[in-house]
């Protein structure tokens, strides 16, 4: 019987033959992913070994197939792939090192503004071409970002500033398994971050020369010119949807968005790119039909491809090219390409291609959310477009009506929005630990309004503008940016319209993943065998359980879930964004101070002068802010954590102490089963060049 299977399975696996090539981008990104999850950095002389072993399989699958063996390449070229994402992925770590500020410190520096974007009622800064106060050139960082208050000296991109300021490196998660911004600076080549301290000097104009200093320049007139036609939220949203400049999106409209499931309108990706680059496509194609003379000479249809290419080129410089717009520049400009190749710009091995070609320019985008979530609901999107059955879609053409396009596109938006909302599901879960549940009436309503109403009247805004007849445009696009907020406020208010969920583990996130992978690219009745580890994947996921408690070093913050659910903590420093994380790594409504000295929360929480003890689960971990309580604490407790350093009980009750709290960068606690699990960020993070 297993013969059979196993004969099966082969005739399956070549009858599907021409979808093999799908499969490029898996294992360069499983050789990326394990790159990225060895517990220390690779040694530098590993890197040359991987290339070879790379080109040997290479030799080798080519040498098997030329001896009659067919099925030789094939693993041969998936381990090459594999090996050759590894090596990619070890290479950029090395080729954007930079140095980090070591410690936090105060210092006098000078740089050249890269970026000069609001944010409320202050300033943010990006600096390059530094010079900082007490550090050789070897030792200072590529680029720094520093927060300022807004005023005097208005600066551009392009000016040469000095000031005061308070540096610290770039912080890691907040708690094991939170978002490493370390990381992503260091691929950045973000060094440092911090606030001035005082006045900010002007020392030197922009060089207006300078291609990358009038782009920024431009794109800072276009947002001041939106934020003055619009003033308040709406501008903020018009700006962040021109420019990429999301500053002045405040942190309520944030809020709304996120929990109606509309948070992806307000970030430049592939959404916005085909939306810009299929307007001036299809208003190009239509004009140029209308001029005969060029029309026979010339195909409109891959003119118009050109043209929407270099405007989307253009829209991509605009909003500051960052990482997630890069890739969806990569995609829309791999389907116009196709277009002008005669090839169909719909389908999976264009997919694949981008793929393959964004995780050779930047592998660690494999780790990002929005790489991650824009490949997922293109995937799903292509795959069910694949599987239409031609002969519906003809005898729906056949008979239609006068309303039968109106159905017709209210179908599909509503079909696209069920997919791309359920197939991005698990990833805003695993990485934002939250559920939209009416995701899909809030984009049924607001994907048109921003395709046909939104996006198309900043597009003409920009044409414009150097005419000086923009203002018409961009005021239509504050008024449907008003109805867009609307909407998503109508929808957040709607009775449990966000669900906090506990943060998947990351198994749970691969299987589903994997079976995703399964059921879109396979065409026969096999793919169906996705569903079972998708549906594995799914019930690891909705299976995690919120740590117990949360520590930050040094007991500065300190979190405890309580049996009932609720939240209790406790801040001798105050970290708005640190206790936004922890409340939604905690699955918490809201968080709730510890007791008052004397008191106690239900048994579970008492806290005297000395310090608290909670108990959980019939254990009791003793929290000693004052030496005066750890000989008790010795007694009594099954864990001791207090920010004094070199202390020990007697009876062998374990102490985590101020050193070891310092060095762990934060705690995790969880009761299983009667025993005390303790996760350190540390050891989540490894020994890596992002980690200090």
């Amino acid at each position: 019987m297993l013969r059979d299977r196993w004969r099966q399975a082969r005739e399956q696996l070549l009858a599907e033959r021409d979808r093999w090539l799908l499969w490029t981008p898996v294992p360069a990104g499983l050789g990326i992913g394990l790159y990225f999850l060895l517990p220390a950095e690779p040694p530098a002389f590993l890197l040359p070994l991987v290339l070879a072993a790379a080109a040997a399989l290479a030799l080798a699958g080519i040498a098997g197939g030329r001896r009659g063996l067919a099925w030789a390449p094939y693993p041969a070229a998936a381990l090459v792939l594999l090996l050759a994402g590894f090596a990619l992925a070890q290479w950029r770590t090395a080729q954007v090192a930079a140095p980090v500020i070591e410690r936090p410190g105060t210092r006098m520096l000078e740089g050249r503004v890269v970026l000069a974007e609001p944010r409320g009622g202050r300033m943010r800064l990006l600096l390059q071409d530094l010079r900082i106060e007490g550090l050789a050139p070897e030792r200072t960082p590529y680029r720094v970002r520093i927060s300022m208050r807004r005023g005097e000296p208005a600066l551009v991109p392009g000016d040469r500033v000095r000031l005061r300021a308070r540096l610290q490196p770039p912080p890691g998660p907040s708690w094991p398994g939170g978002f490493d911004f370390a990381r992503r600076a260091w691929f950045e080549r973000l060094g440092g971050i911090g606030s001035a301290l005082g006045p900010v000097e002007r020392i030197g104009r922009a060089d207006r020369g300078r291609p990358a200093e009038t782009v920024a320049a431009l794109r800072q007139a276009v947002a001041e010119r939106v934020t003055a036609l619009l003033p308040g939220t709406v501008g903020g949203v018009a700006a962040a949807l021109l420019t990429g400049l999301r500053g002045g999106v405040e942190q309520e409209v944030w809020s709304v968005m996120q929990a109606s499931g509309l948070a992806h309108l307000l970030a430049i990706s592939g959404l916005h790119m085909g939306l810009v680059a299929g307007t001036l496509f299809l208003a190009v194609r239509y004009l140029l039909s209308l001029w005969p003379a060029f029309a026979l000479r010339v195909t409109p249809r891959k003119a118009a491809a050109l043209l929407a290419l270099v405007g989307a080129f253009f829209y991509l410089l605009l909003a500051g090219a960052p990482v997630p717009t890069r890739r969806a520049f990569v995609m829309v400009g791999l389907a116009l390409l196709a277009v002008m190749l005669d090839r169909n710009p719909f389908s999976m091995r264009l997919v694949a291609l981008a793929a393959l070609v964004v995780l050779a320019l930047q592998p660690e985008s494999l780790l990002s959310v929005s790489f991650q979530m824009s490949f997922a609901a293109v995937i799903g999107l292509v795959a069910w477009f694949e599987r239409r059955p031609r002969e519906r879609i003809d005898e729906a053409r056949a008979e239609r009506g006068a309303l039968r396009p109106v159905v017709d596109y209210l179908g599909i938006v509503l079909v696209t929005t069920l997919i791309a909302s359920l197939v991005t599901l698990p990833f805003a879960a695993y990485h934002f630990q939250r559920a939209a549940s009416y995701g899909v009436l809030a984009n049924l309503l607001a994907v048109p309004l921003t395709a046909f109403w939104i996006m198309p009247a900043g597009l003409a805004g920009l044409i414009t503008m150097p005419f000086g007849l923009d203002e018409p445009f961009f005021r239509l696009m504050g008024a449907g940016i008003g109805l867009l907020l609307a909407v998503a406020r109508r929808v957040a208010a709607l009775p449990g319209a966000a669900v906090d969920l506990a943060a998947w583990p990351a198994p749970a996130l691969l299987l589903f993943v994997a079976g995703g992978l399964w059921l879109a690219l396979w065409t026969r009745r096999w793919r169906l065998l996705g569903l079972l580890p998708m549906a594995a994947g799914i019930l690891l996921g909705l299976l995690a359980r919120p740590p117990d408690m949360l520590v930050s070093p040094w007991l500065e913050q300190v979190a405890v879930r309580l049996p009932d659910g609720e939240v209790r903590m406790r801040e001798m420093r105050r970290d708005r964004y640190l206790a936004r994380a922890w409340r939604r790594a905690l699955v918490a409504d809201r968080l709730l101070p510890f007791p008052e000295e004397g008191s106690e929360v239900r048994g579970a929480l008492a806290c005297d002068r000395l310090g608290c003890v909670v108990t959980l689960d019939g254990r009791r971990i003793a929290l000693a802010f004052d030496a005066g309580a750890l000989a008790s604490d010795c007694r009594l407790a099954d864990l001791v954590l207090t920010g004094i350093s070199r202390f020990s009980c007697d009876s062998g009750v374990r102490v985590i102490g101020g050193g070891e709290l310092r060095r762990a960068q934060g705690l995790a606690i969880r009761l299983e089963g009667g025993r005390i699990a303790v996760e350190t960020v540390r050891e989540r993070r490894g020994d890596r060049p992002w980690v200090r």
